[in-house]
């Protein structure tokens, strides 16, 4: 049985083999069933499932069409190499979610492995190079001005508070949107974070001390990221964030590099950045900062903060090396 796999440069499909018929000793499955079932019984979240499923929508439209229906065995590197050309060329999608659906992938065929079929191990080093983070965030000016703005809707109101709250404490929208009057004991917060299930205690600064007596420590609800991530952007223009920061990202197999407006880059996870990166300004050190983010290198945890080369000489200048 022939597979085609698309080649670029000539704008063909040259044939590589696929050995259904050959492999007649190994042990596998349709990998395409597998993944199916596999998915119906497990116990992953609905989130996680739909993440696994749109993985797996992509890689039936690449069997599609390549005319292939490979079982477990049969996806090593030159497949998989194949499937991520595909997911860049074709689906033309960014960097972080061609690695993302790879990682998926790669789960499934191990998942395979682990229910006693057999696998080509080659796939494990096929991999895609990330875009480095140019992180957004809001020093404590830019969160002050938010804070103290007047001139909003009684719905962005709600979302400036729970988005300055962000800003304080480092909380994903998973756990700040759903504190309660239960975390808040004495003059700290307390929540096990719904990501990674750990415990963090993080110390109520003075404007989240002032949002909590607002609203008598029964903050408002949300009613979904997406309207979070949209009114967010809404004040951030009002108050006035609207210089221009640079936004590289690869999508497909193209570098877009322009410069637009700081609003257009806030959303919900910019708070929980701003938070992690303006208590390292301030002093604390890193690794404290990670018993609320949860970060375990601090390595890892560098990356994530926005911290440029000025900012980093400013804390550097700091430091009793160079008195």
């Amino acid at each position: 049985m022939e597979a085609q796999v698309f080649n670029l440069s000539t704008n063909r499909f040259p044939s590589y083999s696929n050995h259904l018929s050959v492999n007649t000793s190994s042990k596998g499955i349709l990998f395409c069933d597998f993944a199916a079932t596999y998915l119906a019984k497990c116990r992953k979240s609905v989130k996680a499932k739909h993440c696994y499923q749109n993985v797996l929508d992509h890689f039936v439209k690449f069997c599609r069409i390549n005319n292939i229906a490979p079982m477990t065995y049969e996806i090593g590197m030159e497949m998989m190499e194949d499937f991520v050309y595909y997911l860049q060329a074709t689906a033309k999608l960014m960097s972080t979610t061609v690695a993302g659906h790879l990682c998926h992938i790669k789960t499934l065929l191990k998942m395979a492995s682990y229910s006693g079929y057999d696998i080509d191990y080659t796939y494990s080093d096929v991999n895609v190079k990330m875009d480095e983070h140019d992180v957004v965030t809001l020093d404590r000016d830019e969160i002050t001005r938010i804070y103290v703005y007047s001139n909003l809707t009684k719905s962005e109101i709600v979302v400036r508070d729970l988005f300055v709250i962000a800003c304080q404490t480092a909380l994903r929208y998973s756990d700040f949107s759903r504190l309660t009057e239960d975390n808040f004991i004495d003059n700290v917060i307390q929540i096990k974070t719904q990501k990674t299930g750990t415990l963090v205690i993080i110390p109520q600064s003075k404007y989240v001390r002032e949002i909590l007596r607002k609203y008598n420590y029964q903050l408002p609800k949300c009613p979904c990221i997406q309207y979070f991530n949209k009114v967010i952007k809404s004040v951030c223009r009002k108050v006035g964030i609207t210089q221009s920061v640079p936004y590289e990202r690869t999508i497909g197999l193209e570098r877009v590099s322009l410069m637009v407006e700081k609003w257009k880059r806030i959303g919900s996870h910019s708070g929980r950045r701003s938070a992690a990166t303006n208590m390292f300004l301030a002093g604390i050190p890193a690794l404290r900062i990670m018993k609320i983010t949860g970060h375990k290198t601090e390595e890892a945890f560098m990356r994530y903060i926005g911290l440029s080369k000025e900012e980093n000489a400013a804390v550097l200048a700091g430091n009793m090396f160079f008195h």
